[in-house]
């Protein structure tokens, strides 16, 4: 066949090495506001819609930033919810089958022990767009005479198995700081009707109040109607020896068993000790379960793999049971630098064909340990190995831009059949914004440029053009992003068995670092490039 010409760009080098999709910026403002801490979840009853929840605070208060799409994530809405006491934060997001999205997080005036805090969960009937619904899980009305506990870190799941017995229940768990500073207790509640009730609070942690230094709790259901909730234990300052704990309920959160001690680790050092590091960094768990098997649990965190005097404080480690959290196998390094680099800031998830998918937050390329990336891995043995490690980020990103700035604790991932769909904090537009990316899990190809042959994207020193190598007449979609994540050029093209469709971007593009997405039939290649005028 011919040549199509497109005439719509001047010279442009390739960049090199295999990444994830095009970053896509989730939240929409152009204001200097603070976001972090997303947590995203692809709604299973609504086709395409993908909801991220995260701290957001604004020049004129906080509040809890809500960020939905209808199209897989090509194009974002935004709202908030609250405030109620004034701070929200710690958000958490999930659906059920019927399409409801759930969010949990706290909300608390600013003297912690002495004023009011709370646990909170609020329900969109909309994906994501109105949130008529909020409950109070546990409030507390402390005062300055009559202190009390502060409640913190929540995280939510849904029960979104269909053949689950306790499928759309709504899970919850905390910690109960207690008023003395030092220790905390995790609680559980559940809402058997939609988030419109939840159950009385109670303590799931084994340990006497006065004993137990909990943080980072997370729940997950499991396909047989199971619930899990994990969490760590170890002092506030971190680095130093800790405790990874899991407790299970078979009965949808009315009763737990004993708590099941994982293993012991070093924890990663808190802020200020963390080097180059001008944020929080704290050993937090993430959990998952796999849709084919309710026994297969596990259970990653960020641990110093060398102790406290050695030059590595963080890497990457998994550990898995295959008897529903009884005895566990680990742990395992995902992780697979050959520096003294920290990794922190794990998340993870289970695809319905059993592969693990794990991502975190990588500083092995940066030989001062500055800057960071977003990194991503798979397990297709159950934990027992992990893939070579794959950037999501399209470019590092630094610290947050002023001292004592405040990054967020956790990113997120959440999966279907076919991708891995992540949310993280990003500091490349110098303030903290949202990004979302995807990738393809197992990997079709193993290259930028390439899927099966059958269609390839490139750059040829002045077009992008893409090329068929298909039996049949393909309809793709081009589109090219800058480096914030917008959409700066999008295009429909057919391209007939053997042809070449070229597009000129003379006129469409000023110098820069640019990202280009082909989209066809249900898959998708990408490809960097850098534009010169």
């Amino acid at each position: 066949m011919g040549s199509k010409f497109l005439y719509l760009a001047a010279v442009a080098l390739v960049v090199g090495g295999l990444f994830g999709g095009v970053d896509v910026r989730v939240n929409q403002d152009n204001l200097h506001i603070l976001q972090n801490e997303p947590s995203i979840t692809i709604n299973p009853g609504v086709q395409n819609n993908i909801v991220v929840a995260y701290n957001e605070a604004p020049g004129c208060g906080y509040g809890l930033g809500i960020s939905f799409s209808n199209d897989g994530g090509v194009t974002w809405g935004d709202n908030q919810i609250g405030p109620i006491w004034g701070i929200e934060g710690d958000p958490s997001a999930d659906a059920d089958l019927s399409g409801n999205v759930f969010v949990g997080f706290m909300s608390y005036k600013p003297n912690f022990f002495t004023d009011t805090n709370g646990i909170y969960v609020a329900v969109s009937p909309d994906g994501g767009i109105t949130w008529p619904t909020i409950t109070a899980v546990d409030l507390h009305r402390n005062s300055p005479q009559n202190p009390g506990p502060f409640t913190d870190k929540p995280y939510l799941c849904v029960d979104n198995y269909p053949s689950s017995p306790f499928k759309n229940y709504v899970y919850i768990a905390w910690q109960r700081d207690n008023p003395n500073g030092v220790n905390a207790d995790v609680y559980f509640a559940a809402s058997y009707d939609a988030g419109t009730t939840f159950t009385t609070p109670q303590k799931i942690s084994d340990l006497p109040s006065n004993v137990g230094q909990c943080v980072g709790q997370v729940p997950k259901a499991a396909p047989n109607g199971d619930v899990f909730v994990t969490w760590a234990d170890y002092g506030l300052q971190g680095h130093c020896r800790a405790y990874l704990y899991i407790d299970k309920s078979s009965d949808s959160g009315a009763t737990w068993g004993p708590d099941i001690l994982i293993d012991s680790f070093i924890a990663v050092p808190r802020y200020p000790n963390f080097p180059n590091t001008s944020f929080y960094v704290r050993s937090y768990p993430t959990i998952g379960v796999s849709p084919m098997n309710s026994n297969d649990v596990y259970v990653a965190i960020a641990a110093d793999p060398d102790g406290v005097n050695g030059p590595d404080d963080g890497d990457i480690y998994l550990w898995a049971s295959h008897d529903g959290g009884q005895t566990w196998n680990g742990p395992v390094r995902v992780n697979d630098d050959n520096t003294y680099n920290d990794q922190f800031q794990p998340w993870l998830d289970v695809k319905p064909n059993g592969i693990i998918d794990i991502v975190w937050i990588d500083r092995r390329n940066d030989p001062n340990d500055w800057n960071f990336e977003v990194y991503f891995a798979y397990s297709t043995d159950g934990g027992a190995s992990f893939s070579a490690n794959v950037p999501i980020s399209d470019m590092p990103y630094a610290p947050p831009p002023s001292p004592n700035s405040w990054l967020g604790e956790y990113i997120g991932i959440d999966v279907d059949n076919t991708y891995a769909y992540i949310v993280w904090t990003d500091t490349r537009l110098q303030e903290r914004d949202i990004y979302f990316d995807t990738m393809e899990n197992p990997p079709t190809g193993t290259q930028e440029g390439t899927l099966n042959g059958e269609l390839e994207i490139g750059f040829n020193g002045r077009c992008l053009y893409v090329l068929s190598n298909a039996d049949m007449t393909r309809s793709a979609l081009v589109r090219i992003f800058d480096v914030s994540g917008r959409a700066v050029f999008s295009r429909m093209i057919d391209v007939a068995p053997g042809e070449r469709v070229s597009l000129d971007l003379t006129y469409q593009l000023h110098t820069g670092v640019y990202f280009a997405e082909l989209k066809w039939g249900g898959r998708r290649e990408h490809l960097k490039f850098m534009f010169l005028r």
